[in-house]
C-alpha cells in the first residue's frame, strides 16, 4: 500500500503531469506530420529524457508514443496521407468523411476512440504486470534463455514480409549486440581494435541512426519540388462536431477493437499495423452497415483508431515484465529503461515498485490529457500537414546530431549514429525489417548472460535446456513457430 501511495504522490506532481502534458503534444505533433512515425520521435528525443528522473522521463517518452498514435490519423484523414503506418486504415474511410466536409468530426471519432482503446489497455497492462513479474520471478537462467530464444524466432517470423529477411535481420542485430567486452573471460569482440567499441556500440546512436537519420535519407529521395510543395488539405473549416450518437452506435466496435489491439499488441513482434487491419476487417464483417465501409464510416475510424492506440499499452506487457519488447516503440522504450537505471524484468516491480506505480498512473492520466489536447488543439494539428519537408528534415537531422552527442558527451557516438543511418538507409531499400535487429540486439547480450550462468549451473551441459519444463517448452514452441512461418509463408529473396 505503501508503494501504491509514494506511485499516486509522484504521478500528481506538476513536473510529472508537465512532461507527460508535452510528451503527449510532441507525439500528436510528430504524428501529424506525414512521413514521421512514433519510433523516429522516440529515438530522437530518448536522449533529452536522460536529464530527468525516471518518473519524468519514461512518462515523456511514453506520452509521445500515445500521442503519435493519435496524430497519425490527422493527415489520413485530411490528405489520404497516413502519420504513422497503423493509421493506414484510417485513410479508407477517414479521408471520404473529409472530402465530404466531415474533416472535423471524423477526427473527433479517431480522438475518442483512441483515447477509449488506449485506457482500456493501460489498464490490462497495469492488472497484468504484477501477476506477471511475480510468476516470472520463479525463473531461473535457464528459463529466460529459452523465454528470449523464443522471443527472437516469434519477432523474426512474423515482421517483415520475408522470413528469411526477419532472420537474416535478427541475426545482424546478435552480431552487433555482442561487440565489446566478452562477459565471462574479459576479451574483446569484434571491435577492430576501435577502443570506443569496447564499451559495446551504444544503443541510442544505433537507434537515432537506423530510424531517424534512415528516415531522413528515404525522405530526401523525392523531387525537389515535392519537398519545397506544402500538401494539398481538405480543411476543418465548415465541419461539424461528431454527434455523440455516432459514438455510441460504435461503442461495440470501440469495445471489440480495444480488445483485438490488446491481444495483439502484448504478442511480440504482431505491432499496431496488423492489430489495427485485423480489426477493420472485423469491424466491416460484423457491421449492419458494410456497404459504407471504404466510402465515409464512421464505424471503420473507430475500429482502427481504437485498436491502433490499444497497443500503446499491451506491447509494454511483455517488455516491463519479461524483458522482451514487443516492436520497435517497445525496443526503444527498454533502451530508456535500461539508461535510466530501471532495467525491466521482475526484479524491476520489486526494487522499484513505487516507480513502477507512479509511471503506470501516469500512463493512466496521459489520456485525459490527450483528449484535452485533441479537443483544443486539433486546428494547430491539422496545420502541421502543410509543413514543407525541405524545412523539416533538415531540423530533424539537426536534432539526431544533438541528440547523439548529448548521450555520452563524444563525438564517436555522432559518427556512430550516421554511419548507422546509411546501414539502416540500404536495409530499408532492400526491405529488410528493423524490429528484429534491434530487439536482437538488445537481447542478444542477455541471453549470453543467461545461457552461460545456466551453463555453470550445470557444469557446461547444455542438457539443462530441455530436461527444465518450462525451458523446454519455450524451446519447443520456438521450434514449432519456425517450423510453421516456413511452411505457411515461403522465403522470400526479392
Amino acid at each position: 500500500m505503501d508503494a501504491v501511495i509514494q506511485g499516486i504522490n509522484l504521478a500528481l506532481s506538476w513536473d510529472a503531469l508537465a512532461m507527460v502534458s508535452l510528451g503527449v503534444f510532441a507525439g500528436i505533433t510528430v504524428g501529424a506530420i506525414p512521413g514521421l512515425t512514433s519510433v523516429m520521435a522516440i529515438a530522437v528525443l530518448v536522449p533529452f529524457s536522460f536529464f530527468m528522473a525516471p518518473t519524468l522521463g519514461i512518462p515523456f517518452l511514453l506520452g509521445i508514443h500515445k500521442g503519435a498514435l493519435f496524430g497519425g490519423s490527422i493527415p489520413a484523414i485530411l490528405v489520404n496521407t497516413p502519420g504513422t503506418t497503423p493509421a493506414a486504415a484510417t485513410c479508407l474511410d477517414g479521408y471520404p468523411l473529409s472530402k465530404q466536409g466531415q474533416s472535423r468530426s471524423a477526427i473527433e471519432m479517431a480522438l475518442y476512440s483512441s483515447t477509449i482503446g488506449d485506457t482500456f489497455s493501460d489498464i490490462v497492462l497495469i492488472l497484468a504486470a504484477f501477476p506477471l513479474a511475480a510468476v516470472a520471478l520463479k525463473f531461473g537462467p535457464t528459463e529466460f534463455f529459452s523465454l528470449m530464444l523464443m522471443g527472437l524466432v516469434v519477432i523474426s517470423s512474423v515482421t517483415g514480409p520475408s522470413l528469411v529477411k526477419g532472420l537474416l535481420a535478427a541475426t545482424i542485430g546478435m552480431i552487433l549486440g555482442f561487440v565489446g567486452l566478452d562477459i565471462v573471460s574479459g576479451a574483446e569482440r569484434f571491435t577492430f581494435g576501435i577502443d570506443s567499441l569496447a564499451e559495446r556500440i551504444g544503443i541510442v546512436p544505433l537507434m537515432i541512426g537506423l530510424f531517424a537519420i534512415s528516415e531522413v535519407m528515404i525522405q530526401s529521395e523525392k523531387k525537389i519540388s515535392q519537398l519545397s510543395a506544402p500538401h494539398p488539405m481538405a480543411g476543418l473549416k465548415g465541419g461539424t462536431p461528431l454527434k455523440l450518437i455516432l459514438l455510441w452506435r460504435s461503442g461495440g466496435t470501440i469495445a471489440r477493437a480495444s480488445i483485438i489491439g490488446t491481444i495483439i499488441g502484448a504478442i511480440p513482434g504482431a505491432g499496431a499495423a496488423i492489430a489495427t487491419f485485423t480489426s477493420y476487417g472485423i469491424a466491416k464483417r460484423l457491421s449492419k452497415e458494410p456497404e459504407k465501409f471504404g466510402k465515409g464510416s464512421y464505424e471503420g475510424i473507430a475500429a482502427s483508431e481504437a485498436a491502433n492506440s490499444s497497443v500503446a499499452g499491451a506491447d509494454l506487457i511483455p517488455t516491463l515484465t519479461f524483458g522482451i519488447p514487443g516492436d520497435a516503440s517497445a525496443a526503444i522504450l527498454m533502451g530508456a529503461f535500461i539508461a535510466q537505471g530501471l532495467r525491466p524484468g521482475p526484479e524491476l516491480f520489486t526494487e522499484q515498485t513505487g516507480t513502477m506505480y507512479g509511471i503506470f498512473f501516469l500512463l493512466l492520466l496521459g489520456n485525459p490529457i490527450m483528449l484535452i489536447q485533441g479537443k483544443l488543439l486539433t486546428p494547430l494539428f491539422a496545420r502541421l500537414v502543410t509543413v514543407r519537408s525541405s524545412i523539416l528534415l533538415p531540423v530533424i537531422l539537426l536534432f539526431c546530431i544533438i541528440g547523439a552527442y548529448i548521450y555520452r558527451n563524444n563525438m564517436v557516438d555522432v559518427q556512430m549514429a550516421l554511419g548507422f543511418g546509411v546501414f539502416g538507409y540500404f536495409l530499408r531499400k532492400l526491405r529488410i525489417p528493423m524490429a528484429p535487429l534491434v530487439i536482437a540486439f538488445i537481447l542478444a547480450p542477455m541471453a549470453e548472460e543467461a545461457m552461460k550462468q545456466a551453463l555453470v549451473l550445470s557444469d557446461g551441459s547444455f542438457n539443462i535446456f530441455v530436461t527444465r519444463p518450462i525451458s523446454a517448452g519455450f524451446i519447443l514452441v520456438s521450434f514449432a513457430l519456425l517450423t510453421v512461418s516456413i511452411f505457411k509463408r515461403p522465403p522470400k529473396l526479392e
